[in-house]
């Protein structure tokens, strides 16, 4: 029998690419006081049985009672060791506390077993410490996976999810001619939000649709309009939108498009950027509490989450991009090492007079290790749309500090 000790930590991602790896005949996981009471094994098999692998009824969770005496460390390998002597061990000390790792290191070598650890920087490359050459580990995890060994869950179904691209693949070429103007007032006129009467109009509709009308509709170009009418199969009216509009429909002309817009982008060069599981509208919450998060568009690059928030409209509301902050509240509840956010956002307040990014918004994305994305470069995303030169560009290349 072939086992694969693992010592749990809060960063998941290097012992789950090590079972999938191995998948070994049975797992133990060394679980202190600390991850106990933040059921982070529990969580780590939550992520592993989303991936096809099922280790319920085939693991020890070995508890530590002191994560950094070497003693107690020693005490609970030789508990999880004496139940499996006879097995072939292969253990991976990438996870713990330092002590957890030299007591497992000590133990483990001379008993003869296969020492592996794993570069957080390099996480599909399996280091050999006992001589082995490195191997590459090929598993790519998924956004749920990842959220999951964090104790976080979907709180939209994977149809609901799945039907909400299809409609964004309809709509995608609308929702490219929309960012390619980067509209200021958005597309459809409801007045000011401030007064109950016109957001009662606008909830209305975004919940139960509109019978668009002339009327209803900020100025856009002849263009805009056109693509408009063939996605959503309306008619002009003096070279306004008419006809019957569902709440999706509305949804999308209300700032929908521009998340349609990115989704679309990135997962058509996935491949070519090295991103994979691009995803719209995910709703993560933490298992056992209300409250539920949202990710405009999420994906995984470099075996880490990333998540991209799109605001579109003037948000003149919220000159200092205050969204950034709010933005790393969200990622940082994860706990989670390195995920990378991004701000999308049509506002012109985050900018200077010559177009750029305020220093002062830089700086805060900088803090925040955010990036921004403005209307030069939604534009440019939106006129250049099969240049994956230029989506690597603004959202993957080093930034100036």
């Amino acid at each position: 029998m072939r086992i694969l000790l693992c010592l749990v930590s809060d960063q998941h991602v290097p012992n789950l690419l090590s079972v999938h790896h191995f998948q070994p005949d049975w797992l133990v996981l060394i679980v202190s006081l600390a991850m106990q009471k933040k059921r982070t094994a529990e969580h780590f098999l939550d992520a592993l049985k989303l991936g096809g692998l099922d280790y319920t009824s085939r693991c020890d969770i070995q508890p530590l009672e002191a994560e950094d005496s070497l003693d107690a460390v020693g005490r609970a390998l030789r508990s999880a060791f004496g139940r499996h002597a006879d097995a072939d061990w292969i253990v991976n000390l990438s996870g713990g506390t330092k002590p957890m790792s030299i007591a497992a290191y000590e133990f483990f070598k001379a008993v003869g077993a296969r020492l592996v650890y794993i570069n957080v920087p390099r996480p599909n490359e399996i280091l050999g410490l006992d001589g082995h050459a490195a191997e590459r580990c090929t598993y790519r995890p998924s956004v749920k996976e990842f959220l999951a060994g964090y104790g976080f869950e979907f709180r939209k179904t994977d149809h609901d999810i799945h039907q909400a691209e299809e409609r964004a693949r309809r709509t995608w070429s609308c929702a490219r001619e929309i960012a390619a103007t980067c509209p200021a007032k958005g597309i459809l006129h409801f007045g000011d939000l401030g007064d109950p009467e016109n957001k009662k109009q606008w909830d209305d509709a975004r919940k139960k649709g509109l019978d668009a009308r002339p009327h209803h509709w900020n100025a856009i170009p002849p263009n805009v309009s056109q693509a408009i009418c063939r996605a959503f199969g309306l008619c002009e009216d003096n070279q306004k939108p008419c006809g019957r509009l569902n709440k999706y429909a509305v949804e999308f002309l209300t700032g929908g498009w521009l998340e349609v817009f990115l989704w679309g982008l990135l997962d058509k060069h996935k491949e070519a950027l090295k991103i994979w599981d691009v995803h719209l509208g995910v709703q993560p919450g933490k298992i056992g509490v209300e409250t539920t998060s949202e990710f405009d568009v999420a994906f995984m690059r470099h075996y880490r989450l990333a998540v991209v928030e799109c605001k579109s409209g003037t948000q003149t509301h919220d000159p200092g991009a205050d969204a950034l902050h709010k933005l790393e509240a969200v990622v940082r509840q994860f706990r989670a090492l390195g995920v990378n956010s991004y701000l999308v956002t049509t506002s012109g307040s985050v900018l200077d007079k010559n177009g750029n990014l305020k220093d002062s918004v830089r700086n805060r994305a900088a803090v925040y290790g955010s990036r921004v994305i403005g209307q030069p470069g939604l534009r440019r995303l939106a006129e250049n749309p099969d240049s994956v030169e230029t989506v690597r560009e603004l959202f993957f290349a080093p930034q100036e500090t």
